[in-house]
């Protein structure tokens, strides 16, 4: 009896380190999974972004496998009441919170960056374009007019004055840009008795994808926030079940 009540008092900190460290574990693997699905899927952007999906993806990657091995070791030591594995996992959940923070702050300086960078990376597409999907900017370009309904950088005209004529016909506009695509269906677009023309997507691609990149950062920062809130709280449950847990041998 005396047992069990020298012991009540630790069991609601036990309780909120099993139920935090769960969710920081599960976080963990997300951040690990988002990182994997980055590094695979990250290849169509690294022509945009400037080869930055790489080390992006596996800052996840490895953050996410640490953040979850803390997770169930904070699981572990509050099971155990381990005093020094305890401190041990406060220091390190603080390491990871600091790197999180400068992680932050190099992801908003990039987001500062990045519609300069896209923009110089849609002008490169668009002067070397020649309409083959062989071609891996030119397939790039072709996936960004067609899932974000877009046509060229600033607007469909760029394609009759930005290209290179000597690679492409400035008289067409690419496939992609139509809206129902068809084979050859933006050609002779511009030409003035061309006939009928098909019905394109005119807006250019550089606001869209500038958004997109912009969208899934807020993402990222909404996610790091919640990731910075419970390390945080796991912190401070662990320092104070330690205290708690003094007469207990590590």
């Amino acid at each position: 009896s005396s047992g069990i009540n020298a012991e009540w008092p630790l069991r609601p900190g036990k309780t909120l380190m099993f139920v935090f460290n769960g969710i920081v574990w599960v976080l963990g693997l997300v951040l690990f999974v988002v990182g994997i699905v980055v590094l695979v899927e990250g290849k169509n952007w690294n022509e945009i972004v400037d080869n930055k999906t790489v080390p992006v993806s596996v800052m996840l990657i490895v953050v996410g496998l640490i953040i979850a091995v803390v997770g169930f070791l904070g699981c572990f030591g509050a099971m155990k009441q381990s005093g020094n594995m305890l401190l041990a996992y406060s220091v390190i959940l603080g390491l990871i919170i600091i790197l999180q923070c400068v992680a932050g702050i190099l992801a908003f300086i990039f987001s500062d960056e990045s519609e300069e960078m896209i923009e110089e990376s849609l002008s490169s597409f668009i002067k070397d374009y020649t309409g083959s999907d062989d071609v891996n900017t030119d397939h790039l370009f072709n996936v960004i007019m067609e899932e974000f309904e877009c046509c060229g950088i600033n607007g469909y005209t760029d394609w009759n004055t930005e290209t290179n004529k000597l690679k492409w016909t400035q008289s067409n506009v690419p496939d992609s840009c139509c809206v129902e695509m068809d084979d050859t269906c933006g050609w002779d677009y511009f030409v003035e008795d061309g006939g009928e023309k098909v019905e394109i997507n005119k807006e250019g691609c550089l606001a869209k994808t500038v958004t997109a990149v912009k969208d899934n950062m807020k993402l990222v920062y909404i996610c790091a926030l919640a990731f910075v809130v419970v390390e945080f709280i796991q912190i401070i449950f662990s320092c104070v079940l330690r205290k708690d847990a003094k007469g207990v041998l590590a």
